[in-house]
Order: C-alpha cells, then structure tokens, then sequence
C-alpha cells in the first residue's frame, strides 16, 4: 500500500514542480483573490529606517495582520480587506522566522502570537473555525512539491483518533509581497483543545504533583534549547531529548529527575522483554498512543520519526503518551537528504535516524507486535482512514483545493 501512494503524490509533486517553473517566468504575482483564506501580514516600521521590519528568526517583532475568509465558502477577495464581514482576524500579531534546514529556503515557515492592541496581553482567538488560542504557525511546506505531506498526515492521525495540530491551508502576503501557500496550524502546546494535560505547578517536587504535566521531545538543537539528557540508539549515535514543558528554564532538577525517570524506566523495561501489566511497559506508557505514533510514521515512512521532531506527553497521574506526530515533509518516498523514506524499510531500524532503543524493543516484543499488527489491521479495513480508497480519495480532494493555489 504504501508503494503505491508515493507514486501518486510523485505525480501531483511532478506537476507542482513545472507549476512552478513557469511561474518563475513571471517577475512578480498579480495577487487578487483566492478559493482559499487569505493572510495579510504587515509589520511594523523599523524607527532607523522607516520601512517595514524584516522578520527575524528570534525574537518576535509587532506586526499587524489580516484573514480574509468568506464563511459560506465563496471566493475570497484582497479588496475584502475593509470589509469588517469577511475578516477572520483583524488584529495585532508578534512573530519570527521558525524551524531549522527549511530556514536555508527562500520560503520561510513563521511563528507567532496573537496579542491585545497593547502588544502586550496575548489574546486567545479562534483562527479559520480552530478552537481559540494565541501561539499559531505558518507552515511553508518545506521540501515538499507535493505541498501536501504534513496536511495529509496530521489530518489521518486525527482521523485515527489521535490528536494531531489542526490545518487549514491559505494564501499569504508580507509586506507586500506574496509568499504563496501556506498551511495555517496550531503550535503544540498544552491546552484542553490541543495536548490535553494540566499544566504543571513550577514549584512541585514531590508526590502526585511532580507527575505531570510534561511535554518532551527527541530533536535538534538549533533552537537554542539545551539538551536534557541523551539516551542510546542502536545505530551506534545517541537521541537527544529536550523539555518542552515546563521550559528548560523553568523545569527544577526534582522534575527533570523524575520525567527522565520514566523514560530510563521505559528504556529498562523493553530492554527486559518485560510485558507484564504491574512490572513491565505496560505501567509505564499508554500503548495506543505509541502504537498509532509507529503506524503513522511507519505508514509514511518519515525520515525524521523517533530521531528528530518527536514528541511526549505525560500529565499528572497519568502514563507516558507518544505524540503529538510532527513534522512529515521529509516523507512518502521524499528525502532531499538522503534515499531513506523507502516503503520496504522499518523507519526505528533504517540504520539512521532510529531514535532511542525503546522503539526497536517494543516492536520486538511479541505482545506489543500484536497490538500493532490487530491496530494496523482495523485502520486499513474499508472505511477507515488507512484503507487505500480512503487514502487516495483524500488526496485527490487536497489537489482539488490547492490546485489553483499551487502555481
């Protein structure tokens, strides 16, 4: 199944990409209207200058910013910009330049926030019909000719019944400037819409309260955060893990200790071959989680999975959870670094990015191979979001959207 989906998004990535070869014959694009929302962002003027503020890769800069979105699904217009009834948002913003290999492109992903006309107080809003919060991201689909492998993705992991950042594509401009499409996200973060966990309280260092809320990831440190701690791969190079919640500098050594607790126990336990409810993994992590986690990433055959750009999650009282998924333009037979997304290849044993031990050692261990093999078996039955009819059928319906766009 998965030999066969590559070909079709080679075919939409094959057109995208004489798309836009043509395109660059034109110097400059007469930007009028679109099927899809439209992101107006202005930013503010730098005093030495008098001109508009380049956007930085940190730290967040004022800015003003649009959406024009019709809400009965007509077209939308850049003449709507002054018509209070089909602006989505019309408000004060602060944002910069995000991500790390794609910050080389001339296309660049943005983070940022909403905020009260004060530029100070952040503003919780609901953007495109998402639930209502303030930290947004425009992704610009690095890499990606397809300009669909991220939106694919997240949209079958909430299909499957996980949570994965909401989507909704548009059109962008920037001082001025048209940038393209883009796909309007949620940030991870910990909210009851979004990873469903109680934050935790800075000064806990003990009992019930030191257990959650967490967010960790396995990634790069170009962001600037220093690395946790670091845990034994089997390709012979370590996985680095750094705290998203609380920030690392925030977390207290009694936290730190106890979330690298659970993740050396986690490591301890599949070393062991240990199944056992009381004893084993299965007290440590909520196996769906992990299980649709390995699914999807094994599904799309994502370079990045396990190594780079994965995410966990534990909230107070609760078990280790694998997730948020993240970061799929490196995937579905693309890999602009390398030849590794290959549908005949087990992503956690491909000799490169294979992550922590844990990953191979769970898929190792009988129990947890029938989990994934009974779960791989449901979600790929006619009418669930992995059956190939249900796979093709939405990208089919994502090429009739962004079509026009794509040029």
């Amino acid at each position: 199944m998965t030999q066969l989906l590559p070909n079709a998004l080679r075919r939409y990535s094959l057109l995208a990409a004489i798309l836009f070869i043509q395109a660059l014959a034109y110097a400059q694009v007469n930007f009028t209207d679109s099927n899809l929302p439209i992101v107006i962002i202005t930013t503010d003027n730098d005093p030495n200058t008098g001109e508009p503020m380049e956007i930085p890769d940190d730290p967040k800069i004022p800015a003003s910013m649009k959406i024009i979105f019709h809400p009965d699904g007509t077209r939308n217009y850049m003449t709507d910009q002054s018509n209070a009834a089909f602006l989505n948002y019309n408000g004060r913003i602060k944002i910069e330049l995000r991500g790390s290999s794609s910050q080389m492109l001339e296309k660049k992903q943005y983070g940022w926030t909403t905020y009260e006309n004060n530029d100070t107080t952040k503003k919780n809003v609901s953007l495109l019909g998402m639930p209502s919060e303030n930290d947004w991201i425009l992704n610009g689909l690095a890499f990606d000719a397809s300009l669909m492998r991220d939106y694919l993705c997240y949209n079958l992991t909430r299909q499957m019944g996980q949570y994965a950042t909401r989507t909704h594509y548009c059109e962008v401009i920037i001082n001025g400037d048209y940038r393209g499409l883009y796909v309007l996200q949620e940030k991870i973060k910990d909210d009851t819409k979004r990873v469903n966990i109680e934050e935790i309280d800075e000064e806990a260092s003990s009992g019930m309260a030191l257990t959650g809320g967490y967010i960790t990831k396995a990634d790069k440190t170009t962001g600037g955060d220093p690395i946790a701690w670091q845990m034994d791969s089997y390709q012979g190079w370590p996985s680095d893990f750094i705290h998203e919640l609380p920030k690392p500098n925030n977390i207290t050594p009694a936290q730190n200790d106890y979330i690298h607790g659970q993740f050396q126990l986690l490591e301890s336990t599949t070393g062991a071959n240990n199944a056992s409810v009381a004893t084993g993994y299965p007290s440590v992590i909520d196996i769906p989680t992990f299980v649709d986690f390995m699914i999807i990433n094994e599904f799309s055959s994502n370079v990045d999975a396990y190594q780079i750009s994965t995410f966990f999650h534990k909230d107070k009282g609760g078990k280790l959870r694998a997730g948020p998924v993240w970061d799929f333009n490196l995937s579905l037979a693309l890999d602009v670094f390398g030849d590794r997304s290959q549908p005949d290849v087990w992503q956690f044993s491909n000799e490169d990015n294979e992550g922590a031990k844990f990953w191979t050692d769970l898929f190792n261990n009988p129990t947890y191979k029938c989990y994934f093999s009974r779960r791989w078996n449901q979600l790929t039955q006619p009418g669930q979001p992995l059956h190939f009819a249900s796979v093709e059928a939405f990208i089919d319906d994502t090429v009739e959207l962004i079509t026009e766009a794509s040029v």
